[in-house]
């Protein structure tokens, strides 16, 4: 069995991750943007990849945001969560091919 980062998303957190994806170059988050959608129970298993790819596009909004004037509090949170996802080992039930 392999270890991979378990972000457990609400469906806010969802939504916040896969709009901070798509801010980012289409073509390397098309199938990344996939999977923060179909996550099943909203767990979301992550590898080293991944997990700098979704802290950089999180930033990436976050930055954006303050550069409007707007409020980051609710990216912040999703950004310490993501930060505080602990490793957990992958379970067999997931298909291989959601596991990239």
């Amino acid at each position: 069995m392999e270890k991979r980062r378990l972000f457990a998303m609400t469906e806010i957190e969802q939504n916040m991750l896969e709009k901070a994806l798509l801010d980012l170059d289409r073509e390397q988050t098309a199938s990344m943007r996939r999977r923060v959608r179909q996550a099943p129970r909203r767990k979301l298993y992550l590898n080293e990849a991944e997990y700098d790819l979704a802290v950089r596009a999180l930033n990436r909004l976050r930055d954006a945001y303050l550069a409007a004037g707007r409020y980051s509090d609710g990216i912040d949170a999703v950004i310490l969560k993501l930060l505080k996802s602990r490793y957990r080992r992958v379970p067999t039930a997931i298909p291989e091919a959601t596991i990239i």
